[in-house]
């Protein structure tokens, strides 16, 4: 509707414009710098925009040069504009050859199915495994003539928990027992904070190989100094990179996800922060300089390597500059690979893959807090994933994982390392994560069509030898949701989690979560 709105303004906007230049030639710079000024209110045209059709030097080129910007902003194609034209003007040749000329706007929309960002060529669902949905592509022109895409998803949550934990919107464990009262309070919060936007562009850029761009954000990055500023969410980046596409080769340079442990858990509930993080799923996105081979036609092996910057997660508060911390004085990039496996399965694709990661941490006397002494951690991983079709309507994923020091990736459960008899140590960890999917087998017509359920467990625990008393110690989460597609474009979700935590030699902070979340996703 707002489309054809900005057409229909745009449509009267030019016959208006046309018929005060014929008709009123004295009145015909003001009527139409009246006319500018409304349309640049409306926001269909820029400042710089309307000025330029301003200064015009008669009715004939403002008319041109609208219907230019029509074209450039992809609310009418090129060749309907010439088609258009042409038709005009054979028109007013006939009847008057002084006559203005009139261009009708048309609106040009390409169906097209929905592009999953976080997706690769060749890979498995991978992180960000959302409700795929089929949708309706609208073309749009940069100011440099770069036609990208527009898609995002506007989600709702409401939640109900039992208990405080360390974010009420998205948590992850509960507070302790014991811990203050109003805080560790059963509570009920809504947020559209999960919601995502981004902008796509797709090209050639040699004969043999496709350019992609993405730039991807949510509204997780924080909340503004307001006192009433809960709501006013702070916009996140989430993906930004290019990369280009060979047959068999692809290289990618930008912020995307790692290449280690690749997979999420199905959830509208932990959209925005993974299902299962700190409960065995290991997830971040980082920027990296990226290199990705695949051998094979309908079954795939898939060969990626990757340096990533080195960050620990070992930097706590919101700072305003980035500081040196443990990743950043190892003075080494970040080292990822993963080998990987795909195939058709029941109609759908199945894989299979290891992966590792590998960073050169250092802890300096005074940082972290309480360090005395110079102390080198080898931050590791090595994980496996699955993600495999039992039938055309049940899917087993999972990953499992062994490391040291993964707190970037929200492992040992959001802990990076800590400080024993004076020097720094990474924690130790071990765990993983499996869903149970379910959905409408192919073929099935029934009233169950559009509904799909996930049961879910994950599980975290770190050595005893690497903590203090009161440290996180164990972290699981029991997770049961459905999800129905109201439309190609509208779900409805509803998602159950319980969560036990246990503190190290603190059995009586030992606190267990039940969170209930309603979700309702719009995806364009």
């Amino acid at each position: 509707m707002n489309r054809l709105f900005q057409l229909t303004v745009f449509s009267f906007a030019i016959v208006a414009l046309s018929h005060q230049a014929f008709a009123q030639q004295q009145d015909g710079n003001s009527q139409r710098n009246s006319l500018v000024r409304l349309l640049q209110t409306k926001g269909i045209i820029t400042e710089q925009e309307a000025a330029m059709i301003s200064e015009a030097s008669s009715p004939a080129q403002a008319e041109r040069r609208l219907a230019e910007l029509l074209v450039t902003k992809g609310v009418i194609t090129r060749q309907e504009y010439d088609q258009t034209l042409l038709t005009v003007e054979a028109s007013s040749t006939s009847s008057d050859a002084s006559a203005p000329r009139v261009i009708t706007a048309a609106a040009h929309v390409s169906e097209a199915p929905y592009v999953d960002s976080a997706r690769t060529p060749g890979e498995a669902p991978g992180k960000d495994a959302g409700p795929a949905q089929a949708q309706v592509e609208g073309p749009m022109t940069t100011v440099s003539k770069i036609p990208v895409k527009i898609y995002g998803s506007i989600l709702f949550n409401a939640s109900y928990l039992s208990h405080g934990a360390n974010t009420i919107d998205i948590p992850l464990f509960p507070q302790k027992q014991g811990s203050s009262s109003d805080q560790n309070h059963q509570n009920f919060n809504t947020t559209l904070r999960q919601s995502r936007f981004g902008l796509r562009y797709e090209g050639k850029i040699f004969d043999d190989a496709k350019l992609t761009g993405v730039f991807e954000f949510d509204l997780l990055g924080g909340k503004p100094a307001f006192s009433n500023g809960v709501n006013f969410d702070i916009f996140r980046l989430r993906l930004a990179y290019g990369r280009i596409d060979w047959a068999n080769d692809s290289l990618e340079a930008g912020q995307d996800w790692a290449v280690f442990a690749p997979l999420n858990p199905t959830s509208l509930a932990s959209f925005a922060i993974p299902g299962f993080s700190t409960s065995g799923n290991l997830w971040n996105r980082m920027p990296q300089l990226r290199y990705e081979h695949r051998k094979g036609e309908k079954s795939k092996f898939i060969f990626t390597t990757a340096l990533l910057d080195p960050n620990a997660g070992d930097i706590s508060g919101n700072p305003a500059a980035r500081v040196i911390g443990l990743g950043e004085r190892g003075s080494l990039p970040a080292f990822e690979t993963r080998l990987g496996f795909t195939t058709p399965s029941h109609g759908k694709e199945s894989s299979a893959g290891v992966s590792a990661h590998y960073s050169r941490l250092l802890g300096v006397p005074g940082n972290p807090v309480g360090t005395t002494s110079r102390s080198p951690i080898d931050s590791y991983g090595v994980s496996g994933d699955a993600n495999v079709w039992l039938s055309s309507g049940f899917r087993i994923t999972g990953e499992a994982f062994h490391g040291r020091a993964l707190g970037i990736f929200s492992g040992d459960i959001l802990q990076s390392a800590v400080v024993i008899g004076g020097r720094a140590r990474g924690i130790n960890s071990t765990g993983g994560w499996v869903e149970l999917h379910g959905e409408a087998p192919t073929g099935y017509q029934g009233s169950l069509v559009n509904l799909s359920v996930n049961f879910g467990y994950g599980i975290e625990d770190n050595r005893d030898q690497d903590l203090l008393v009161g440290i996180r110690k164990r972290n699981q989460t029991y997770m049961v949701n459905g999800q129905y597609k109201l439309s190609p474009n509208f779900t409805l979700a509803l998602e159950y989690r319980r969560v036990l935590t246990d503190w190290f030699r603190e059995p009586s902070s030992k606190e267990n979560l039940n969170w209930v979340s309603l979700g309702f996703l719009f995806s364009f």
